[in-house]
């Protein structure tokens, strides 16, 4: 017994980590509200003062950098949504960012993926509320973004469908890493090539009033963004974003228009590099 009991006793090195773990918690459970403040102080709408526990002679060194923080995101906001900022105009812009980065009221792990709410932040904006197509022009512009972050994984092939020995129709794939669907009621893409002419491209006069739908995807390292007719919508929104079966998107696909083309739909899939693995029957077959 004497022997069981000198085994089952912790050893030395034990209870120091335990002391270390305990002292560790709680230096982090005291310094949270010491965290909370700081960031109220920083991202407060109309900030004055310093943080609690910081000396009052602290005041103007903070405010300088409040202020850094503060442009530091604002221009990363700018940088990601160049198009909305061209909408509204530098000062429109300077102020609908200064009331987002309000409302975060968090740091961001990423300067350049800094303002993943935005587009739900513009929706519902008062002062923005005149220009119905904003948000989705924020959606379309964090669609790129995110695909041109993505990582780097080589996309579905035709070849590899040869694996799959399952019925088409019931077969269902992953969207590629770099894939975007943005769907909107308004012509955004229209807007944006608007806003954005390429190279030896003249701007349109006119868009319609339509909605579009938009497949953002990176084949070969290069951005590319492409107007899906109502039907093809239809499909990629129920293979990409529902996980349906072929059938089932086909089916869907067919309400829209019953001369839907899934040969056609599907090859620019492949092509775009939209897919990343194929599922039939429970195996997973791809890149």
């Amino acid at each position: 017994m004497a022997g069981f009991a000198a085994r089952s006793r912790p050893g030395r090195h034990a209870i120091e980590r335990g002391a270390i773990t305990r002292a560790r918690d709680g230096v982090m459970s005291n310094l949270k509200p010491f965290y909370d403040g700081f960031s109220n102080a920083l991202f407060r709408p109309q900030p004055g003062g310093v943080p609690d526990g910081f000396p009052a002679k602290a005041a103007h060194r903070f405010a300088i950098y409040r202020n850094n923080v503060h442009r530091g995101l604002g221009d990363a906001l700018a940088a990601a949504y160049p198009t909305v900022k061209k909408l509204v105009g530098a000062d429109f812009f300077a102020t609908l960012a200064r009331d987002f980065i309000a409302s975060e009221h968090k740091r961001p792990g990423s300067l350049a993926l800094y303002g993943d709410g935005f587009a739900d932040f513009i929706a519902n904006y008062d002062a923005a509320r005149g220009i119905a197509y904003l948000a989705d022009i924020a959606r379309l512009e964090r669609a790129r973004l995110e695909a041109l972050h993505a990582c780097d994984t080589p996309p579905l092939a035709a070849a590899d469908l040869a694996g799959c020995e399952a019925d088409i129709g019931q077969m269902t794939f992953a969207a590629h890493p770099a894939c975007r669907l943005v769907i909107s009621d308004h012509p955004v893409m229209s807007i944006w090539q608007m806003q954005n002419p390429q190279d030896g491209q003249v701007p349109a006069k006119s868009i319609l009033n339509q909605p579009e739908a938009i497949l953002v995807t990176r084949p070969a390292m290069s951005l590319q963004m492409q107007v899906l007719s109502p039907d093809a919508a239809a499909f990629c929104r129920a293979v990409l974003w529902d996980c349906a079966t072929v059938e089932d998107a086909v089916d869907r696909a067919s309400e829209v228009n019953h001369t839907f083309d899934i040969t056609q739909c599907f090859a620019d899939l492949l092509l775009s590099g939209a897919l990343r693995a194929i599922s039939c029957t429970g195996e997973q077959h791809g890149r």
